[in-house]
């Protein structure tokens, strides 16, 4: 009850702000806006070189870019369970969303931020075999409702998943694509190594179902 009136309290002093034309810095970072569709899916559309190297370690979260609103989405993290999960909290980020496993592999989502729906923001998915971090399935961080941000991730062999990803065109409002494109990846070993390897470019199309 004390995180909904503070979030209340925050949209009733945004309303009378915009009455003056002035929004304290401080109320702005707690109803933080959803981002507009960016141009970071490049890669999806190009044979894009893997950004996945055998022995990377897990990249750090960034920061935040005008301040965090983790403190008010408390609800939506995942606590940590599994030494996978450790090592993606020690990074940085924060735990999100469902893990899924097959076998010896491991998927897990974090997040360095979120917007004012506890939507996840500057998010990345992370692979891991037999408890080692094999790669990301994006190049990039991603945000909630842009172009490029992953919505469903199938893990659906142990060496085998696929992603798939928003797409928008600019005539298309936030909360619904009109296209989606899907990646298949293969966790591949090369030498003494294991490595996220995607096919590339991605398969694009029409998607209603894309969210």
């Amino acid at each position: 009850m004390r995180r909904s009136t503070s979030l209340l309290s925050a949209a009733f002093l945004v309303w009378v702000a915009g009455l003056s034309g002035a929004i304290p810095a401080g109320i702005a970072s707690r109803v933080a806006q959803t981002p507009p569709p960016s141009s970071a899916s490049a890669w999806l559309d190009e044979n894009t070189p893997n950004w996945n190297q055998p022995g990377a370690a897990i990249p750090a979260a960034p920061q935040p870019e005008g301040g965090s609103n983790l403190e008010y989405c408390e609800r939506t993290f995942r606590q940590a369970t599994l030494p996978e999960d450790a090592l993606v909290e020690s990074a940085g980020w924060t735990l999100t969303g469902a893990v899924q496993i097959f076998n010896d592999t491991t998927i897990i989502t974090g997040m360095a931020n979120a917007d004012g729906m506890c939507r996840p923001l500057s998010y990345q998915v992370f692979v891991f075999s037999k408890g080692a971090f094999v790669g990301t399935i994006s190049p990039n961080v991603m945000d909630s409702r842009t172009d490029g941000s992953v919505f469903s991730v199938d893990l659906y062999q142990p060496d085998e998943l696929s992603a798939r990803f928003n797409r928008y065109e600019p005539e298309d409002a936030l909360c619904c694509a009109s296209g989606e494109s899907r990646v298949f990846y293969e966790i591949q070993t090369e030498g003494d190594a294991v490595v996220l390897v995607p096919e590339l470019p991605a398969a694009t199309f029409s998607s209603p179902d894309a969210q």
